[in-house]
């Protein structure tokens, strides 16, 4: 009897060992960011103890160089053998019915969880009202400036400027012999746009209207003067580096290092780039929120978010490991080892963000920030090109920039409600 009951039950081992091992599903993770040297460590030691707390899943990271990336997504995609988790144009994607719908997952999770982000963060991962991603992280931006040449001018980094007004008087004294206080950018990206639309945003104007089927630069008065005086910057008060038809993120972070510009509008990321530049001048900058006309005026904050791909066999491991990796753990180490800045608004009291004053004042700015890309479908195309364009005629051509931006109003609009 015992030696029946023993073979019993050898045999059920021997059926159920292979039955559990089946039970383990892989999904495939794929993002832009997973070649990036800072945080390839970071992933790895995600996968691991993500694993490790979930037996039952296998996380195969998908390696794609940056320009490859949104190609290689696509051809997936179509061939309905797409990585589970990713992070991609979100909105194109779910438009062109390449993501998963993740308010089913969503509704369930605790309101503790869904109040880390803030609405607007959440808006930009929402297509015809459902939510498509879940921000994991992006770019607040700041007002940074060079410690050493603002006391050189007399000026208090203590106090930075608030208004425009203000950050004109400061643009002033920051202006010197090939020295300029700051730079504009018209170069070719869409960095140009983010930049604008900071200075649109902090004057209580709006770009387009409510529903995004209208484009409202010139027709929102508040829109054009904020476009007005930022541009005149260069053309009118001539405190603006030369060239800003050519400038982007390079020439602007380069000039910064140089100590050619003493204040950069960008994002956290810049710091790094900077100092690596010109690692004298680490420890030598500040940050602060932007000048505004506003109360409590928001900044923008670009946005990369993790999606579930239509063609996940493994929908509720993807989630898993979706949320996993939007714990409060990873998103200070990915802040703090790899620059990448949080998405999260709860997480401005961890220890290891209020040791670093420049990433604690970026965390504390990005609280309130308004989120980038605008969800719309053909969004890219619109802020490389079309907005662009209507910048740097402007630049070339300031007596017409109301004509230039009406121009860009009509034009974006038939766009928009074309599709």
């Amino acid at each position: 009897m015992f030696r029946q009951t023993a073979y019993a039950a050898l045999a059920a081992l021997a059926v159920s060992a292979p039955v559990a091992a089946q039970q383990r599903v892989t999904i495939q993770w794929q993002t832009p960011n997973l070649t990036e040297s800072q945080y390839e460590p970071i992933w790895k030691r995600t996968i691991a103890a993500f694993e490790q707390a979930n037996t039952d899943v296998k996380v195969e990271p998908v390696l794609v160089a940056r320009r490859d990336h949104w190609t290689k997504f696509v051809a997936a995609s179509q061939a309905r053998q797409a990585p589970c988790v990713v992070q991609v144009d979100l909105t194109t994607a779910a438009y062109e019915g390449y993501l998963r719908p993740l308010d089913d997952f969503w509704s369930k999770e605790p309101q503790s969880f869904r109040d880390a982000w803030a609405e607007d963060m959440l808006k930009a991962a929402r297509w015809k009202g459902q939510l498509y991603g879940i921000p994991n992280w992006g770019g607040v931006y700041a007002e940074v400036y060079n410690r050493e040449l603002v006391e050189k001018a007399g000026l208090d980094p203590k106090n930075p400027p608030r208004s425009w007004a203000e950050y004109l008087a400061w643009s002033k004294a920051l202006t010197g012999p090939d020295q300029w206080a700051t730079a504009i950018l018209g170069g070719k990206t869409d960095t140009t746009t983010r930049v604008l639309l900071t200075w649109i945003y902090g004057n209580g104007g709006e770009p387009f209207n409510a529903d995004m089927t209208e484009a409202t630069f010139a027709k929102d008065p508040k829109s054009l003067e904020a476009i007005k005086f930022y541009l005149g910057l260069f053309s009118r008060e001539k405190v603006a580096a030369p060239a800003p038809t050519t400038t982007n993120y390079l020439e602007q972070t380069v000039l910064f290092a140089q100590g050619k510009i003493a204040t950069m509008r960008n994002a956290y990321w810049s710091i790094a780039k900077v100092i690596g530049d010109n690692p004298k001048i680490e420890g030598k900058m500040f940050a602060a929120p932007l000048p505004a006309q506003i109360p409590n005026a928001p900044t923008l904050a670009t946005l990369g978010a993790h999606s579930i791909s239509a063609s996940c066999r493994h929908p509720e491991a993807a989630w898993r490991f979706i949320k996993f990796d939007m714990g409060k753990e990873w998103a200070v180490e990915r802040a703090v080892k790899a620059n990448w800045m949080p998405l999260r608004r709860d997480l401005a009291d961890e220890p290891a963000i209020k040791a670093d004053e420049m990433l604690a004042q970026f965390v504390r700015i990005g609280a309130n920030a308004r989120s980038y890309p605008l969800p719309h479908p053909i969004w890219a195309d619109i802020a490389v090109n079309d907005i662009v364009d209507a910048v740097q005629k402007a630049l070339l051509d300031p007596a017409r920039t109301e004509e230039i931006f009406r121009d860009l109003d009509a034009r974006l609009t038939k766009k928009l409600k074309d599709i």
